[in-house]
């Protein structure tokens, strides 16, 4: 029996983003998620009209005793410049990448990319045995250690190492870095594993109708160009956030990350 492949247009969030994913193709080269990879990402916004405002890119690096490093550097825009952030996560690899600890140094900067002063800020975070203790700027603050959790970077690793519908929902803590809150009540959880027509233009063809006299002809969508791609997506609930999704290739890259008006979609140009 042939598998049924999904329009993007009938398949939500996808559709939310389809200006995002006109022309996206989807890698072909080969992918070990437990190994060594940079994946790039722009950033959209996509509400009254879609438009890129950010970039991001991570490095992740497999160390030993079962850890790795992801190096992340960020940039959006920001009211009278560019949000810049540097950070550095050691993680385990297990199923939420769980961080072992960081760093992270933010700032705006103007139009002529120079640092603004006041906007600087440092964090660091450790886990300790049985409390967590970051250090935002001169204010650091202990919280008892939570039996799971993880940060949100993290996640663009670890679900490209989970097992598609075989995974039992995890339940675990957000560390909302930068914030110092934590976010009980999170839920990882495996949605679908659709067969998608992903990216290609969006064009208008006219379809027939024939009548017991004449004919109608109707515009109907389609889609030139795209790639039949099977995706799994998983999806990431709970207090304090707007619903998150992964989708992620059949080799395990993370392509997007869509979550209400924002989007992070895999840029292969800006692969090294």
């Amino acid at each position: 029996m042939p598998e049924v492949t999904t329009p993007m247009a009938d398949c939500f969030p996808l559709a939310h983003f389809e200006r995002a994913l006109e022309g996206f193709q989807p890698p072909t080269e080969a992918f070990d998620p437990q190994g060594a990879w940079v994946n790039a990402y722009d950033v959209w916004e996509c509400s009254q009209g879609s438009r890129k405002i950010g970039v991001v890119r991570i490095e992740r690096t497999p160390l030993e005793a079962r850890r790795a490093r992801l190096d992340v550097g960020f940039r959006k825009g920001a009211a009278g410049g560019v949000l810049r952030a540097e950070m550095s996560f050691e993680c385990r690899t297990d199923t939420l990448a769980t961080p072992i600890r960081w760093q992270a140094q933010t700032a705006v900067h103007d139009p002529q990319d120079a640092a603004i002063e006041d906007t600087r800020l440092s964090e660091t975070g450790e886990v300790g045995e049985r409390a967590l203790r970051v250090k935002v700027g001169g204010t650091v603050v202990q919280t008892p250690l939570p039996e799971l959790f993880t940060v949100d970077w993290s996640l663009f690793d670890a679900v490209q190492r989970l097992p598609g519908e075989a995974l039992e929902p995890l339940a675990f803590t957000l560390v909302d870095r930068l914030n110092q809150q934590m976010k009980p009540g999170q839920r990882l959880a495996f949605r679908s594993a659709p067969t998608i027509e992903l990216g290609g233009k969006r064009i208008w063809r006219e379809e027939k109708r024939t009548l017991e006299r004449g004919a109608v002809y109707r515009p109907v969508s389609a889609r030139e160009g795209a790639t039949v791609t099977r995706l799994r997506a998983y999806d990431q609930t709970g207090r304090g956030l707007v619903p998150i999704v992964y989708w992620v290739d059949e080799r395990g890259r993370l392509l997007f990350v869509l979550s209400g008006l924002i989007g992070y979609v895999l840029n292969l140009e800006a692969q090294p």
